[in-house]
């Protein structure tokens, strides 16, 4: 199986280094070329905390044994002890985790679509969805810390008794993916119907959507989270084996099966954190020229053209050179000055405030 305790480790330790990574181009994006603090800048402070959390939580709980094996025949009572534990402080943190990201994103696009004298269309719909994230992060947050009442540590003693003495946690969970990967898709779709709105050129409008097109990543993420609590949801938990995402396990092999979805749930914190801060980095590829690339390579047509001549003129490799030659006239283009760039340009693509 792809989910054990080796890959649940590498997980653990690449997001979180890639988070702080993340956040050092934010913060330098912050300092050079932007003069303001905004909201979005304050919640991805918890947010990249929480996910530094969670790996940690993921590494510990690998090394000591408590997910990423299996505990098929059966499971002991300290076992399903370590392992109701473990979940029960990793979901109220998950859901915290996903809350503050998807706020950190709704109001980065606040930042730089938002109607600067009247309410617009964007700004009912942003608000729309920020109140709807609000809500799913709060809602399912009480529901997974009174899920069993006032006795939390009957969702931890046995299966038994958290189908009996709590609320159905399978579906509650499955209801929170589904909501949580519906607000993904609104998160995906709203700044792609905005970008057309900006005042830029079409190749910068195009360069635009592909930064926020990086939301895909955390949206399929979300989805291959959903897909598990679905599939767990439907089937029969009374039959002897229970298929997840293709792996087929043993009903019994509650780590098993619980590791698969811790897997894929801390997968979409990870990437979605990234995805949140991709726009805010994005000006480091105002950094990367393609000149002298593009030099490089007009240097090895050259040479490869002088050896040629060396050899004698040849008709077809004529046409096919002086085709090339004209290819890389049509494709240069003269050096936008910075002069020119609008506002807003400098903003979404930068990530420098106005």
């Amino acid at each position: 199986m792809y989910v054990n305790r080796g890959s649940i480790t590498a997980i653990g330790i690449i997001f979180p280094i890639l988070a702080v990574l993340a956040m050092i181009m934010r913060v330098y994006g912050l300092r050079y070329y932007s003069r303001k603090f905004e909201l979005d800048d304050i919640l991805v402070i918890p947010a990249v905390m929480l996910n530094i959390a969670a790996g940690a939580a993921l590494v510990i709980g690998a090394q000591m044994e408590i997910i990423g094996g299996h505990s098929y025949p059966v499971i002991s009572e300290t076992e399903q002890e370590r392992l109701g534990k473990f979940e029960y402080a990793f979901w109220i943190g998950h859901i915290l985790a996903i809350g503050f990201i998807k706020l950190t994103i709704l109001f980065l696009f606040r930042r730089i679509f938002r109607g600067q004298t009247y309410r617009t269309a964007f700004d009912y719909a942003n608000w729309t969805i920020i109140f709807f994230v609000t809500l799913w992060t709060l809602v399912f947050l009480f529901f997974e810390i009174f899920a069993c009442g006032a006795t939390p540590a009957a969702s931890w003693l046995s299966l038994q008794s958290l189908r009996h003495a709590c609320v159905d946690t399978f579906g509650m969970q499955t209801g929170g993916a589904v909501f949580s990967w519906i607000l993904d898709l609104t998160i995906l779709i709203e700044p792609l119907l905005m970008i057309r709105t900006l005042n830029m050129s079409t190749k910068r409008k195009i360069q635009t959507s592909l930064v926020f097109l990086c939301s895909i990543f955390a949206v399929t993420a979300g989805l291959l989270r959903m897909i598990p609590w679905i599939q767990i949801h439907i089937q029969d938990i009374s039959h002897v084996n229970i298929r997840v995402l293709g792996t087929t396990l043993p009903t019994a092999d509650q780590e098993g099966i619980v590791s698969i979805i811790l897997f894929w749930t801390y997968v979409e914190i990870g990437i979605g954190f990234l995805v949140a801060c991709l726009p805010r980095s994005a000006w480091i590829f105002d950094k990367i020229s393609l000149t002298p690339i593009i030099y490089k390579l007009r240097s090895l047509a050259s040479t490869t053209s002088i050896s040629q001549w060396e050899r004698g003129p040849d008709p077809k490799r004529g046409k096919e050179r002086n085709y090339s030659q004209a290819s890389w006239i049509s494709t240069r283009q003269p050096k936008e000055s910075p002069s020119r760039h609008t506002d807003d340009e400098i903003e979404l693509v930068a990530a420098r405030s106005t």
